[in-house]
């Protein structure tokens, strides 16, 4: 399904191509040959297409996660951005048996952001994440790695310094909605019994994005 996603998305990006308009008078006639014309500079030119990354980071009860996030993305207009992201993750939890879990994960995530107000955006982004994981015992010992893929539906809320066609610094606050234990952005402990479960944490990104062309 990503595969597909990711195709229909870079095959966007490829169609859309921005002219600038010009307003054509055929009555209004400019002479070249005159030294003091000067074009008109007045309007800042409008770039739809951008790039940006992020970091993010969560924190949860005796654990936690960093990483970054560079995305390529389109303005659709002053109301609408998509693209898509890529991440690289690193989590972290120790339980009360003295264990220690680490995560690496890398993952791509197409999304949308809408902006009801210049200042504020909501965003919503599906993940599918390639995870590597690794148990330490109380020991020091590390028992083998595990790999599986595990998708994320994060939504979340920001505030945004955005003007449409112009550069943006950005910060959002959300949370995974899937209930996928495997996912990088829950927190994981172990339950009276010694069973693995977890639970959501917050996902907290600060970023930029530079519009190019």
């Amino acid at each position: 399904m990503i595969k597909k996603i990711s195709a229909l998305l870079l095959f966007s990006f490829l169609c859309m191509h921005v002219f600038a308009q010009n307003t054509d008078n055929s009555n209004d006639q400019i002479d070249f040959s005159n030294n003091d014309y000067q074009a008109d500079t007045t309007q800042p030119r409008l770039h739809h297409y951008f790039v940006g990354g992020n970091f993010l980071a969560g924190f949860g009860n005796g654990g936690g996660s960093f990483g970054i996030n560079p995305s390529i993305g389109y303005s659709i207009n002053q109301y609408v951005d998509v693209g898509v992201g890529f991440n690289g993750i690193y989590s972290y939890q120790k339980f009360y048996t003295g264990e220690k879990y680490r995560t690496w994960n890398l993952g791509i995530a197409p999304f949308a952001r809408v902006y009801p107000v210049n200042f504020l955006f909501f965003e919503a982004s599906f993940e599918e994440n390639f995870v590597t994981s690794r148990t330490i015992n109380q020991d020091g010992s590390k028992q083998p790695r595990q790999n599986y893929i595990a998708p994320s539906l994060i939504g979340s809320i920001g505030y945004a310094t955005r003007i449409y066609g112009q550069s943006s610094f950005f910060f959002s606050v959300g949370m995974d909605f899937l209930n996928n234990i495997n996912s990088p952005y829950r927190d994981h402990y172990l339950d009276n019994n010694g069973v693995l479960r977890s639970s959501v944490q917050p996902v907290i990104k600060t970023g930029f994005n530079i519009n190019l062309w």
